[in-house]
């Protein structure tokens, strides 16, 4: 089989990366270690609120499956990327403002565009965050109110087929954008006595932070300058191609 990229990504991504790297000639396949499931908090007063935080498309998306029929779409929305930006436009919201690089990017947008006391800010969020919104704007006199809206769970019964490419030593890399999806891979490969692939396998990780969870042993670990999706695809799609050239020129040479 030819050698393909792995993304552990949950299944929306996995299968929305999957899409743009086949547009640059990559083959991949998507195993999926973790689950978006939503939760239903119930929502404070739109009044109370002058502006909403979200650093995801999944808390977009959790978000307005619970808003009903109340206007909040008028409310300001500060995200954090494109992929973000894209998903609250799609759901209505008038003012989008966009931060890059992660959380800790956003914050000086907020700063710049809502006023100190101005209202409550409402940051509907993951129940496992890898960056303290509310922390960081409360160090500037803000008041955040947390809302956990979604939590990425752990799949179970992960199906054989899925994990064939692995088996078959057919992954030449695998992309990493959180270090609990890391972990999850990890456990995967030793449950599945797999674990001496890791030296066949380059990690393709969206942070030092994750690249330290993986451990050692890997045969090369690339570590995005910006926890972007799109630095990590273009590092996958640079690795894809450069692996397949080295192959096609190791074929020449065994031929000669």
């Amino acid at each position: 089989m030819a050698q393909m990229i792995l993304n552990i990504r949950p299944a929306a991504d996995s299968l929305r990366d999957a899409a743009t790297l086949s547009r640059r000639g990559v083959v991949s396949a998507c195993l999926p270690l973790m689950e978006i499931v939503t939760l239903a908090p119930p929502l404070p007063n739109v009044k109370d609120i002058c502006g909403l935080i979200f650093t995801s498309r999944h808390a977009v998306s959790a978000f307005v499956a619970g808003m009903g029929p109340v206007d909040w779409a008028r409310v300001p929305a500060f995200v954090v990327g494109n992929a973000t930006a894209a998903a609250a436009r799609a759901a209505g919201f008038v003012s989008i403002f966009t931060g890059s690089g992660g959380g800790a990017g956003l914050v000086p947008v907020i700063l710049r565009h809502v006023p100190v006391r101005e209202g409550r800010i409402l940051w509907p969020a993951a129940v496992d965050k890898s960056f303290d919104m509310a922390m960081a704007l409360t160090a500037h006199e803000y008041d955040v109110q947390t809302l956990d809206i979604y939590v990425a769970q752990p799949r179970v019964n992960i199906a054989m087929n899925e994990i064939g490419p692995l088996r078959e030593g057919a992954v030449c890399g695998v992309i990493a954008m959180s270090s609990r999806s890391v972990h999850l891979f990890c456990q995967l490969l030793k449950e599945q006595g797999l674990d001496s692939r890791r030296a066949e396998i380059t990690l393709i990780a969206g942070s030092q932070s994750i690249a330290n969870a993986a451990g050692s042993g890997w045969r090369q670990i690339h570590v995005a300058g910006k926890p972007r999706r799109s630095r990590l695809l273009a590092i996958a799609t640079l690795l894809y191609h450069r692996q397949h050239e080295e192959q096609a020129a190791s074929m020449v040479m065994d031929d000669g």
